[in-house]
């Protein structure tokens, strides 16, 4: 697959619905790309992240970094504290719709954003699969139809989830920062569902390293690229807002440098199939810029 790009576009709050979802569709509606949308199918607890200032080293360095408040707002930050939290996906189900009119691949990404990325890495087989059970649920009931795709909050899964969303007749799922699709083996057991991961640097991780300002930080990720297949994780609560000058940028730079945009489920279509998809092993590990483990794809200890 020649100069492909596939944008992930993750929504983590009820705020990057409401404003984070329109703004990027109509980004991709100004340069005719489609992008994958992944939303969390139950509530906003934004707020519960407080906690990682004491469970995660560098938290508050890349919170500084971002810049919290003015990413997610005072609002936002209370969800789960002190207000209740609002549902994503099913008060807003007229954008779920838009998103799929607009021929974009809709998947889910949790159910509940912040209790999946800080746990799910512990949880049980009976509570994984309880868990995976609810989400499919609700996105059945919102959407009209079975998904057919998954992205993990934080990169953070188990092989518990791998295998329920294989049982469950996903075709896919993202949860891995990595190089290539491949198929996953975790937990000694291989599950034969495509696992597609992200292969660029997400922009909280550059910011303020890579550059600060639109023009570089698209440079920067031009540099990136290599002339396979790139994998883009953007988020509703950043390029949906104030960094959606970079993500015009960009998208002018690649596409004037021969880059054809791809949703996920058809890349998914194609690698799934092939002979030289590859398995590989799934740890847990740390990418830089980043607080915290992520699900890492680990190319050595790749078999046949």
């Amino acid at each position: 697959m020649k100069k492909t790009i596939g944008i992930k576009v993750d929504v983590d709050t009820y705020a990057g619905m409401r404003k984070g979802v329109p703004a990027l569709l109509a980004i991709f509606r100004k340069y005719n790309i489609r992008a994958s949308f992944f939303v969390p199918m139950g509530k906003d607890h934004t707020g519960r992240t407080v906690k990682r200032v004491f469970t995660r080293k560098g938290f508050l360095k890349k919170a500084g970094r971002v810049g919290v408040l003015s990413t997610y707002g005072i609002r936002t930050l209370m969800y789960g504290l002190l207000l209740p939290g609002p549902e994503i996906a099913r008060k807003n189900r007229h954008l779920l719709l838009q998103i799929t009119e607009e021929g974009h691949e809709l998947g889910i990404h949790g159910r509940d954003h912040v209790q999946w990325h800080d746990s799910i890495k512990h949880l049980s087989k009976e509570r994984t699969e309880k868990e995976i059970g609810k989400l499919l649920q609700v996105y059945e009931e919102v959407v009209g139809k079975k998904a057919c795709s998954f992205a993990a909050p934080g990169w953070m899964i188990n092989p518990y989830a791998l295998k329920s969303f294989s049982e469950n007749g996903l075709v896919y799922s993202s949860d891995t920062r990595g190089s290539s699709p491949f198929f996953p083996l975790m937990g000694g057991e291989e599950i034969r569902m495509l696992q597609i991961p992200t292969t660029l640097p997400t922009l909280d991780e550059v910011i303020g390293v890579a550059g600060t300002d639109a023009a570089s930080l698209s440079g920067y990720y031009m540099s990136c690229l290599h002339d396979g297949l790139n994998i883009l994780t953007v988020h509703t609560e950043l390029e949906g807002k104030k960094w959606g000058p970079f993500l015009e940028a960009f998208i002018r730079n690649a596409i004037g440098s021969g880059y054809a945009f791809r949703r996920l489920i058809d890349i998914a279509r194609e690698y799934a199939p092939s002979e030289n998809t590859p398995v590989c092993a799934i740890e847990y590990g740390n990418v830089e810029g980043r607080a915290g483990e992520v699900c890492c794809q680990v190319i050595e200890k790749a078999s046949s």
